[in-house]
């Protein structure tokens, strides 16, 4: 209770007290203010205005309108030489704000129960209007359409007390609304559990949400059981209450509101179909009977908080489905784009798709862990999201390698390849050739027992270098598969290269190119130094292409996770030659799934597929040499995540 000692005080309780929350108060001048209510007025004045006796008369004069109450604060002194005040009332100060408020609202005409109604009633509208604001506040942050759609029915319920209802969203994209279908997608029911069941229906005038959604207006029916025939009475739409559902579930469809959630583009997008206002108190209908006797019509208050509800829930729901059609452009995107990577190496399909199961695998087990120094790491489901993505495309820049770099499987192209098998079939036929025109020769010059021994020496010869020519080749052929050249390889690679022959014009020519010794000498693989950097400059091409998109701030690290992956912690991966501190946390998990992936995927053209056990453990020395982080390769061995993406 407040202790009131001036009119500025009285003032205040009448701003502040819920008990005088009916009031509006104004200052009409200095020292006189004046409170409305509806019809009714309530002036106030201070003794520096009514203590002139000609302010006091016009004060006096303007209390005699009908419906107006003066009153006159001061002090027990100040009152004394008042006469003759014509129904003004006196209020003394200093006084209490409980007796202030009683006063005010008694000499207004409220009396205590209709103060208290009236204080219910704006109680309530308190209650609803903050339920509204909670309501608007829980939608906008709800992306998730199922969960939203529940949000919404249930809230609509809530505010309208109704026992049941539903939700149904318009599909299809026809401009004309009969050719589009309603989806039956949520269902709520106090009274009865109800296995809900979705399905399809025709946007039709025979259906009262299909009605609602050609007429988009609200349609509000008292009770079902009520209704005139079709087109007569109080059923004007032509409705036949099919009580096909009541008679199964032992439940009485009475009161019905069908509210349409009409977009910014004013068009039907779904519908609110609240079934069943309950009397206050109510809370479960047990029996048919208590259907009857505790179901209301929903009235027009109802209904305006439930419109209200609808518009606010409408756009929540435009702005989830556009994100989840913007989520589903984008995922296509995406796969498009794993497509497109994919196209240019079909030997390495389904790479891009397993690595991303792999690294989401190992990032839901790290966002468990509860030891270790990851064990305040957690991922939320954009998180674990953005790691998909990023997975998803590391491999993206491979469109900017050339494609024979990109799939080359031994250290020679086939064109390559080719050349040197056709310049040995040639300098296969010259010996033959040079072998035939010295016979020739001696045939034309020499003795026929000379003729014969020189023959076969010319024969033997010719054979030798035949068989030397055939075994360059065969060595050659055998250096050009992808793996560790044998003891002396490069030398023999060096010693074939020097080697020479006269081709068609004459000209003498090494066995052997400079860059066919080059390609042929790679010790380990099937990429030369300049291939291998061209190879790893996809990278590259992949962070200038991820930053090509606006990811917003939701997925805006993708460029960097995903350019990353060939990162290792020494510094010693490429592109930028990161350490452990700088590297995010998913590239490393990246990194890991990576490396296993290329390990043991099916057998490829340049190399056949590793044992598990094998793969584990190549991975394993990259991690004792400082490579690989050892604490996110525990985890993914001790929890196998690898089990389901090598099942796939």
């Amino acid at each position: 209770m407040k202790s009131l000692s001036s009119i500025e005080d009285v003032v205040r309780v009448i701003a502040e007290d819920s008990r005088l929350s009916l009031w509006n108060c104004a200052e009409e001048t200095p020292g006189v203010f004046t409170l409305r209510h509806e019809d009714r007025l309530v002036v106030l004045a201070s003794y520096n205005k009514w203590r002139d006796e000609q302010a006091l008369h016009t004060l006096l004069e303007a209390g005699k309108k009908p419906g107006c109450t003066l009153f006159l604060f001061g002090s027990l002194e100040q009152f004394e030489s008042l006469e003759n005040l014509n129904g003004a009332h006196l209020f003394p100060l200093p006084s209490s704000s409980t007796l202030w408020v009683s006063a005010c609202n008694s000499v207004a005409g409220f009396a205590p129960q209709q103060v208290a109604e009236l204080q219910l009633q704006l109680e309530r509208a308190r209650y609803e209007s903050d339920l509204l604001v909670d309501i608007g506040r829980a939608l906008s942050q709800e992306r998730n359409t199922k969960r939203l759609l529940e949000l919404i029915l249930r809230k609509a319920r809530e505010v309208t007390n109704a026992d049941a209802g539903s939700v149904y969203i318009v599909e299809g994209e026809s401009d004309d609304l009969t050719a589009r279908t309603l989806r039956f997608t949520e269902s709520q029911n106090d009274s009865r559990e109800i296995e809900f069941e979705g399905f399809t229906m025709p946007v039709s005038a025979s259906s009262i949400v299909g009605t609602c959604v050609l007429a988009a207006e609200v349609i509000n029916i008292p009770d079902l059981y009520q209704l005139d025939k079709a087109g007569e009475g109080n059923n004007p739409w032509g409705f036949v209450h099919d009580q096909s559902f009541d008679k199964k579930h032992g439940y009485q469809t009475h009161s019905i509101v069908t509210i349409p959630m009409i977009s910014a583009r004013e068009e039907v997008i779904g519908v609110i179909q609240l079934l069943n206002r309950r009397k206050p108190g109510a809370l479960k209908f047990s029996s048919e009977e208590s259907i009857q006797e505790k179901v209301l019509p929903f009235d027009e208050a109802s209904i305006n908080y439930a419109t209200t509800l609808t518009s606010q829930a409408c756009i929540a729901l435009e702005n989830s489905l556009l994100y989840d059609e913007v989520k589903t452009l984008f995922e296509g995107f995406v796969k498009a784009s794993v497509t497109a990577i994919e196209s240019r190496d079909p030997t390495t399909s389904g790479h891009s798709e397993r690595v991303a199961d792999l690294t989401v695998g190992l990032a839901k087990v790290v966002d468990r862990a509860d030891s270790g120094s990851y064990s305040g790491l957690t991922f939320d489901p954009d998180e674990i999201k953005q790691i998909e993505y990023a997975a998803l495309l590391h491999d993206f820049g491979k469109v900017g390698v050339r494609e024979h770099v990109l799939v080359k499987s031994k250290k020679l192209y086939t064109h390559e390849r080719d050349i040197i098998d056709l310049r040995f079939q040639y300098i296969r036929k010259s010996i033959e050739l040079d072998t035939q025109n010295s016979k020739l020769s001696y045939l034309l010059e020499s003795t026929a027992q000379e003729v014969a021994e020189e023959l076969s020496r010319v024969d033997s010869q010719a054979a030798e270098k035949i068989r030397e020519i055939d075994e360059f080749l065969g060595f050659i052929l055998k250096a050009n598969e992808p793996s560790v050249l044998e003891k002396g390889g490069f030398e023999r690679i060096a010693e074939i290269a020097t080697r020479t022959y006269f081709d068609g014009a004459g000209k003498q020519s090494n066995y052997l190119s400079q860059d066919e010794v080059v390609s042929l000498q790679i010790s380990r693989g099937s990429l030369t130094q300049e291939e291998r950097g061209e190879i790893e400059s996809h990278v590259v091409h992949t962070i200038n292409f991820l930053n090509q998109i606006p990811w917003g701030r939701t997925y805006r690290s993708i460029p960097e996770v995903a350019g990353a992956h060939h990162e290792k912690l020494d510094g010693s991966g490429y592109p930028h030659g990161l350490i452990a501190s700088a590297i995010p946390t998913p590239a490393k998990m990246m990194a890991i799934s990576d490396i296993f992936d290329a390990l043991t995927a099916s057998d490829r053209p340049y190399k056949r597929a590793v044992p598990l056990e094998k793969a584990l453990d190549i991975i394993k020395s990259e991690v004792g040499r400082g490579k690989l982080d050892n604490e996110l390769f525990e985890m993914f061995v001790g929890a196998k995540v690898y089990e389901e993406a090598m099942e796939s």
